[in-house]
């Protein structure tokens, strides 16, 4: 038996780092370079056939993947990555790759589902990418995820009706009014909203780089100009800002409310704050979410027969409708009266 390492012990067996570069040490002592990142490395260990040995686990697939990977996704999906592993390196975290099997999996979702079904899910599928990541390196024989069936769960059916929603802008501050009649016209989510700046207003019409999209399909998207944009973007310009302030929506001191890693607590606090005041100061009952206009927006424009994928940015059709199924009122005729026609005429005779 070797010697136990004193540093680096997440590398596999015989694998060392050297001069900025990963090495596998034969058992005849020669060096084979793999690579100088842990991706190359573990691309290499397969190409020759070389498994990680010497106690590999779940955390140290973790690990790897958030080196390599975990920066090509958006900061708001990686922060919830990495809040979502905890629970699950908790329970897979000491298993080796191979140890894992699709009844584990399975396990896991019907315990961990009881109390919160959508973070079970949530988890599993960081596991299946994290695993498909493994797969891919030679790391894993297989996905255990694979084949497990998730749990269903019910998507979010609030809708908010037009008089809500003035309501709403009833008791909302300028800036935060046009803030709403944007996000409805467009559908855009937060992040793209409160990153926005005036560059972004051209001549042909307003153009938006999603955030979510940025490291996927890169897909650009140009709203064009319709009469409703073009007033509520004219009433944006001349909000009263500093004359450094570029972005579209920014508070007093010229700050954007979005901060580094797409965050946006102040701008959270601001809706929270507005949306007390409307529960309190007029008829609206029922709070409603930043993110429920954006599910307006889908429903009301496939209510009016226009193409709510293209305006919501899905690269799939079935995700926008299932994402309006919930929110929609199917209209349904009552049958008529028959069997009670004689009894009101026998009433009304006599």
């Amino acid at each position: 038996m070797g010697r136990k390492r004193k540093a680096n012990r997440d590398l596999p067996e015989r694998v060392y780092q050297k001069h900025g570069a990963y090495y596998f040490v034969t058992p005849e002592g020669k060096w084979i370079r793999l690579g100088v990142t842990k991706g190359e490395m573990y691309r290499m260990m397969a190409e020759l056939e070389l498994r990680p040995a010497g106690g590999y686990t779940v955390t140290s697939l973790w690990n790897d993947y958030q080196e390599d990977e975990l920066s090509k996704l958006s900061p708001a999906t990686a922060r919830g990555y990495i809040k979502s592993k905890k629970k699950l390196l908790e329970t897979f975290g000491h298993m080796g790759l191979d140890q894992i099997k699709p009844s584990d999996v399975a396990r896991y979702l019907l315990l961990r589902g009881k109390k919160a079904p959508t973070s079970a899910n949530r988890e599993i599928a960081i596991l299946s990418t994290m695993y498909t990541y493994a797969v891919r390196l030679g790391l894993a024989e297989m996905n255990p995820c694979l084949r497990v069936k998730r749990i269903k769960t019910s998507p979010r059916t609030r809708y908010v009706e037009d008089w809500e929603l003035a309501e709403f802008l009833s008791v909302c501050d300028i800036q935060l009014q046009c803030y709403v009649e944007l996000k409805y016209l467009t559908g855009l989510r937060k992040t793209d909203m409160l990153s926005m700046t005036l560059m972004q207003i051209k001549d042909s019409g307003l153009y938006v780089h999603p955030s979510k999209t940025k490291n996927s399909t890169g897909e650009i998207r140009e709203f064009i100009w319709t009469p409703a944009l073009r007033d509520t973007i004219n009433r944006i310009k001349s909000l009263p800002r500093l004359a450094f302030a570029t972005h579209l929506f920014c508070d007093r001191n010229g700050r954007s409310y979005i901060d580094e890693g797409l965050i946006t607590p102040r701008f959270d606090q601001l809706w929270r704050k507005t949306m007390k005041r409307a529960l309190q100061e007029t008829n609206l009952k029922e709070r409603f979410q930043e993110r429920d206009i954006r599910a307006k927006t889908a429903t009301d424009a496939d209510d009016s027969g226009q193409n709510a994928t293209e305006i919501l940015g899905h690269g799939n059709s079935l995700t926008t409708k299932i994402y309006i199924r919930s929110k929609q009122i199917k209209r349904v005729m009552p049958l008529s009266m028959k069997l009670g026609d004689k009894a009101r005429d026998d009433e009304a005779s006599g």
